[in-house]
């Protein structure tokens, strides 16, 4: 093992700008102190680290009190050195781990971390490369997460989960539904907004696809169609605006969206008879609040159980492995503006360090 410098690089927010776009922030890469772990943690040589619309979004939307901001919520490395403790034998050096940086000193985006190695650690399987498991948590477990809600839901009416409609279905998140979801019987019905993006869902094995683009009567035709040909009663809705109101149009009498994401802003669209006299609901989703459900006993098992079922899928072109475009520190800001543009792949983008 190499020795562990005294200093290493990180990244930092160090001001929002106006607070309205990604574009206005101002990132800086400074210079810092390695940290030392205490009692409980290990430190981690950062291998790699995703950057993610829940990263991004928190850079130009906080309080002016939390900035100078850390960046990256998950990655994965190699622990290099310990602490010390009972907690700690799980992961000792030498292991490949995934890891969470709240609560952390720095965040994710740095060339080392030291975090909780009971809260915040997570061993990755030997055989995968483990710059490929930096994306581990975030979409992985909310795709998880996802078919349980709507699973629960409707268990909750005495009814089983046939189908869910799922927008912006061509992300990472997206593709990895399409394939996670028939193993466990439901069927996905995807809305997307280009010809290209259900090409791509459906060379992943998709059978349901909606294209938003064209003649907007006959796609919200068809994805009526859809959905009382699955018998679906659930939307999860990652865009927001109009979309949040389609998609509840769309569903039958008691049906539920469930929204997950802001992309195109406020809710828009939501026909007021559908809530009051079809009972139809427009609810919250959030992976954090799914995790913690029931307790600290139920939170453990669900972990455990999710765990073991995303690291399975982490090999390369399993379900739960994600297709990376790569940057540097560097170059971060740039590549991912790019990317918001539209001007780069629906890879996503992942900041190296080794």
């Amino acid at each position: 093992m190499a020795e562990i410098p005294k200093e290493m690089m990180t990244m930092v927010v160090t001001s929002p700008g106006n607070g309205t776009a990604v574009r206005d922030v101002t990132v800086e890469i400074k210079t810092v102190p390695v940290p030392v772990p205490k009692r409980g943690e290990v430190l981690v040589k950062v291998a790699a680290a995703p950057i993610n619309p829940s990263d991004y979004g928190s850079w130009y939307l906080s309080s002016a009190k939390a900035y100078p901001m850390n960046m990256g919520n998950e990655g994965c490395g190699i622990v290099v050195a310990s602490g010390g403790g009972l907690s700690t034998y799980r992961v000792p050096v030498g292991t490949p781990v995934g890891f969470l940086s709240k609560g952390a000193e720095h965040g994710a985006y740095s060339e080392y971390i030291a975090v909780s190695a009971i809260a915040s650690i997570f061993p990755m399987p030997e055989d995968v490369i483990i710059e490929d498991c930096c994306s581990f948590f975030v979409n992985p477990y909310t795709a998880v997460a996802i078919l349980d809600t709507a699973v629960q839901a409707l268990a909750a009416e005495g009814k089983q989960c046939k189908s869910i409609v799922h927008t912006a279905a061509a992300s990472q998140l997206g593709q990895m539904l399409v394939k996670l979801a028939p193993r466990k019987g439901i069927e996905i019905i995807n809305v997307v907004r280009r010809q290209e993006q259900k090409e791509l869902l459906e060379g992943l094995g998709a059978e349901h696809v909606i294209v938003t683009s064209g003649d907007e009567s006959v796609w919200k035709k068809t994805l009526q169609s859809k959905i009382k040909e699955l018998d679906c009663m659930v939307a999860f809705d990652a865009v927001s605006g109009v979309s949040t109101g389609n998609m509840l149009a769309a569903l039958p009498p008691k049906g539920t969206v469930f929204l997950y994401g802001g992309l195109a802003g406020s809710v828009g669209g939501v026909n007021p008879m559908d809530m009051i006299y079809r009972q139809k609901k427009l609810s919250g989703f959030l992976l954090n609040k799914w995790i913690k459900n029931g307790g600290t006993i139920s939170m453990v098992q669900r972990m455990l159980s999710a765990g073991a079922e995303v690291n399975e899928g982490l090999q390369k072109g399993g379900w739960s492995s994600s297709q990376f475009e790569d940057t540097t520190p560097e170059k971060a800001m740039e590549d991912l503006l790019k990317l918001l543009d539209g001007q780069a792949t629906n890879k996503k983008l992942r900041i190296r360090f080794s």
